[in-house]
């Protein structure tokens, strides 16, 4: 183990990224006796819990129960003066990721994980150690040295010839997901589980939606 061999922030593991595949390979490298770091420059769980899978389902759970209610008259239900607060929809699915990104912060400390929320750069490698510098932007505020660097940097919105993301006509799955106002219409590219998990939440909305 490289651990012990200088005073330097040195490690015999450094993950960077720290998704699901990142925060259990770090997990398994610290049960098997390595010192180990994990690098995550937002919120450790990555886009499955922070931007995917999990807060979807609390968009969509936010959706079945509107929808329900605003068809409760099939059921002998009358409802008057119905609406949602979107604002509150939005936090609430924001707040399941957060709770659930805490969780994995957990599981980082009682497995003895130091975790640096912090862009990396892996630098060349040097004295059979790999630097890797932290930062933001362009200034470096520390560089930790590890024997192995394991790379699980994730995924991001893929962006198409000529149709670049502005946030309010062209918006990627984030914003999607965190919206300020209804649209009265929606197209979607992308018919995978998420695309048609938008789908979904958006038409139970009242949203008009073409995927």
């Amino acid at each position: 183990m490289l651990a012990n061999q200088s005073d330097k922030k040195t490690y015999d593991v450094v993950v960077i990224g720290g998704g699901p595949g990142g925060y259990v390979a770090a997990i398994r490298a610290s049960q098997l006796g390595l010192k180990t770091a994990i690098v995550e420059r937002e919120n450790l769980g990555g886009v499955c819990l922070n931007w995917g899978c999990i807060p979807t389902k609390a968009l969509l759970r936010a959706a079945e129960i509107y929808h329900l209610a605003e068809t409760a008259d099939r059921f002998g239900i009358t409802m008057e003066k119905l609406s949602f607060d979107l604002a509150s929809v939005v936090k609430r699915s924001r707040d399941v990721a957060a709770t659930l990104s805490g969780g994995i912060s957990h599981l980082m400390k009682k497995n003895k994980i130091d975790v640096f929320m912090a862009s990396a750069s892996v630098l060349p490698k040097t004295d059979k150690l790999w630097p890797i510098a932290l930062g933001k932007a362009d200034t470096t505020d520390e560089t930790l040295y590890a024997g192995k660097v394991i790379l699980a940097t994730g995924a991001r919105a893929r962006e198409l010839p000529s149709i670049t993301p502005d946030g309010e006509n062209i918006v990627t799955y984030r914003d999607a997901m965190t919206p300020k106002t209804m649209p009265a219409s929606l197209i979607i590219i992308g018919s995978g589980a998420i695309g048609i998990e938008f789908a979904s939440f958006y038409a139970d909305m009242g949203v008009a939606v073409t995927v």
